[in-house]
């Protein structure tokens, strides 16, 4: 007699097919600019990608959270720890009462506790009392200052002036019955500032512009950082960053990075090779890592 196999090979095939947290492995939650609410699992959960807004309910036992710009709200938690750039996370009550264990990497994180009841509506403008006319007549002045500038407004009936300078640079304008005024005196030129030498790059310590985000696989690029923050996210990547850079974190697996200049590299991936060229101020790049096996050096003079 012949059995016939293919329903026990198309049962197996759909049971591949069924996401991990069907099994009791961890969800995981991943892409871009999505919203999603799921269970925690047994072993926790983990969520990565960037601008993704993610609700965890359930009691979280383990939380990883890398990536970009995520918001994560999570019931209940046991412990958590937060990588990557820009992360926001909240916790509204620890497993048995317990304070969850936090540990944070990367740059930009926030984890704070917020009660279920917590709401997000701003707070009310506190009440101010109206404003009062001053009588036709008399006058008033008010004068404000600091230590590198100020100011003087003095109101009278039908001329009122104001006054602001610092040091010998002062701005006056003023009206009368006769008509508007302005005047202006300008001292001597500002003393120049005394020129710095540096003997290597410049890099920004948090990064300016719009960060670089490579969230793809095995791609081999050369890009210019221009002070911009890099988030490498994918796998298997070549990349090579031209210039000075932000912070450079490296979240996702077996990336190759030749960077011109950084003042930090966060390596919170696996099994990553970093390499930097020249130094910032003389000083060698802040240097943080959440991952294993990943090396991080200064590339030969070549």
């Amino acid at each position: 007699m012949r059995l016939d196999l293919r329903v026990g090979t198309i049962a197996a095939a759909a049971a591949l097919s069924l996401p991990a947290v069907a099994f009791g492995q961890r969800p995981v939650v991943e892409g871009f600019s999505q919203r999603v609410t799921t269970a925690c699992a047994s072993g926790g959960a983990h969520v990565q990608g960037s601008g993704n807004t993610v609700t965890l309910t359930g009691a979280c036992e383990s939380v990883l959270v890398e990536g970009q710009n995520n918001t994560v709200s999570i019931a209940t938690l046991g412990s958590l720890k937060v990588a990557g750039m820009g992360n926001k996370v909240y916790w509204s009550a620890g497993i048995d009462g317990a304070t969850p264990k936090v540990t944070k990497e990367g740059m930009g994180n926030t984890v704070e506790r917020k009660a279920p009841a917590d709401s997000d509506a701003p707070p009310a403008k506190p009440q101010t009392a109206p404003a009062t006319t001053a009588p036709a007549t008399g006058g008033a002045s008010a004068t404000a200052s600091t230590p590198r500038s100020g100011a003087t407004a003095t109101a009278t009936p039908g001329n009122p002036t104001l006054a602001v300078g610092s040091g010998d640079k002062r701005v006056a304008m003023g009206a009368s019955s006769d008509g508007a005024s302005m005047s202006a005196k300008k001292g001597g030129p500002a003393p120049a500032k005394p020129a710095s030498s540096r003997s290597s790059s410049s890099a920004p310590a948090a990064g300016v512009g719009t960060p670089i985000l490579v969230p793809i696989n095995q791609q081999v690029k050369t890009m210019d950082c221009e002070g911009r923050a890099v988030s490498v996210q994918g796998n298997g990547n070549r990349l090579t960053l031209k210039g000075a850079c932000g912070p450079v974190t490296i979240g996702g697996n077996d990336n190759i990075l030749d960077v011109g200049a950084t003042t930090w590299i966060d390596t919170s991936g696996n099994r990553n090779v970093v390499k930097y060229r020249e130094l910032v101020n003389d000083k060698a790049p802040r240097i943080t890592s959440g991952g294993t096996g990943n090396r991080v050096s200064r590339a030969e003079a070549q």
